[in-house]
């Protein structure tokens, strides 16, 4: 099958690696335009333009998806693995067999632009990939193949969406076989099931320690690596990033009137007080620093006061 790909970030790249290394072609790939990312801001190719440029595919990178939507229409299907843009019908049925998501959970739950992190924000134990022919709605379109995965206590929203990825690029290869021989069956999603994931706000970053110490612990590894849980302390101009940490306990023995976001005496350990427990840090970056363990951070430097929101 003769098959056109859209997508951006890692998790995109892994579905397309999968695709290339299937018995399927891989005759066109279209990527967000490239974007200035770093303290240079300096322009960074995506992660799948990468990759089709190192391939040596046909490669487009337009402003919008509608207008390569000539090109898409001299392929059998379409795979979209999280592109960032809005598919309108000119795109939706250009291909002749459609347009097939690879969504990040188990649909109907988690429609939407975030759903790795607010799985994990919200201590979900299981999720998966959804392989969807895409209509006009958010993520609504009907259902061609699932995949679960569980969820460990302590994973990160990066190792998720690793593992995501690597069982989505096999789900969608199956997929495109199984239409390929006219044999799929596609099941209606329920939508009185339907939960909905949207995209971060920059305030849904910012640690809140009024709150119990798993739902924070669950907020700092969701948002491990890319993004990091954000908190501020009197001593640093700007946000820290907590990027590892653990439920240490998860009921407080210490009195009651110490504030949330109080840093706690500790021998070489950065132990925080929550709204309901004590989380350690075992990883945080400063700014304008590098990411360093909690051991690091404290060499030659004490931490003390109160962490806040």
């Amino acid at each position: 099958m003769k098959v056109a790909f859209a997508g951006t970030p890692d998790f995109a790249a892994t579905i397309l690696r999968g695709l290339i290394d299937s018995e399927h072609e891989v005759g066109l790939v279209i990527s967000q335009p490239d974007r200035r990312r770093g303290r240079g801001r300096k322009l960074a190719r995506t992660p799948v333009a990468e990759l089709a440029l190192d391939a040596n595919l046909p490669f487009r990178q337009p402003a919008r998806i509608g207008e390569v939507a000539g090109e898409i229409s001299t392929h059998d299907a379409l795979v979209v693995a999280a592109y960032g843009q809005i598919l309108r019908p000119d795109t939706l049925y250009a291909a002749r067999l459609g347009a097939w998501n690879v969504h990040a959970s188990l649909l109907p739950a988690y429609r939407g632009a975030a759903p790795i992190e607010r799985a994990i924000m919200n201590g979900e134990t299981e999720t998966g990939v959804s392989i969807m022919l895409m209509d006009e709605g958010l993520d609504t379109g009907p259902v061609a193949l699932q995949r679960r995965i569980t969820i460990p206590p302590d994973m990160t929203g990066g190792a998720l969406t690793q593992a995501l990825a690597k069982l989505g690029c096999n789900a969608v290869v199956e997929v495109l076989i199984t239409l390929e021989e006219k044999s799929l069956t596609l099941s209606d999603q329920n939508s009185l099931y339907a939960t909905y994931a949207a995209k971060l706000e920059d305030e849904e970053k910012v640690i809140r320690w009024a709150e119990g110490v798993e739902k924070v612990h669950d907020l700092v590894r969701a948002l491990t690596p890319h993004i990091g849980a954000r908190t501020f302390h009197p001593e640093f101009s700007g946000p820290i990033k907590v990027l590892r940490s653990k439920v240490f306990e998860k009921r407080q023995n210490f009195r009651p009137d110490i504030l949330p976001g109080t840093i706690l005496p500790a021998n070489k350990r950065i132990l925080v007080a929550c709204g309901e427990g004590v989380l350690e840090v075992l990883e945080l970056q400063s700014p304008g620093s590098r990411a360093l363990s909690a051991a690091d951070f404290l060499r030659g430097r004490r931490l003390e006061g109160v962490f806040y929101a």
